[in-house]
């Protein structure tokens, strides 16, 4: 009990270090970070604390091992399941234009950010499609097969979509 309260300790000091200097070592703010947009309560707390404020997951991470191990471990007990930013879009996996636009190998032109859908359009006019509504699936171009999600899975495809998207210079921004 000691060791989670003094993680938890540990987590909250950090988290408001990140709010004085505004950076975090992955060079982004959680505010502008999403992959644990679908948690609650101290689920939220924790998977902000792991993914965003202390970049566990970044090789330049602030944070000590111990400190992230912690806070994983008790993510993982209070959800029964692996923290968000922990976890690959499955869509890349098994749909090509998904697996070269997280690449880079792919040449983005635009990317549209309606409401639940995201839309990454190519080079070559194929788009990368996430739909995050009540049956979150993924596709390129609107097509099958549709790889159905769970809504974890959507937040994780559209985020590391929007990071590959960005890393090109590319903005997602609303339809015109």
């Amino acid at each position: 009990m000691r060791t989670s309260a003094r993680a938890i300790f540990i987590c909250m000091v950090i988290v408001a270090a990140v709010g004085v200097f505004a950076k975090t070592p992955d060079g982004v703010t959680p505010s502008r970070e999403t992959v644990c947009d679908n948690e609650t309560g101290a689920a939220y707390g924790l998977c902000n604390a792991y993914c965003e404020a202390m970049d566990c997951t970044d090789p330049n991470q602030k944070a000590s091992d111990t400190g992230c191990e912690a806070v994983k471990q008790n993510f993982e007990k209070k959800t029964g399941r692996p923290l968000p930013c922990l976890m690959t879009c499955p869509c890349a996996g098994l749909l090509q234009l998904f697996a070269d636009i997280t690449s880079g190998a792919a040449v983005v032109e635009r990317c549209i950010a309606d409401g639940d859908l995201l839309y990454v359009i190519v080079d070559t006019g194929e788009f990368a499609l996430v739909d995050a509504g009540v049956a979150p699936s993924c596709s390129v171009n609107a097509e099958p097969p549709f790889v159905e999600l769970t809504p974890t899975e959507a937040l994780v495809c559209r985020v590391s979509l929007r990071r590959a998207v960005e890393a090109q210079g590319i903005v997602c921004g609303p339809p015109e």
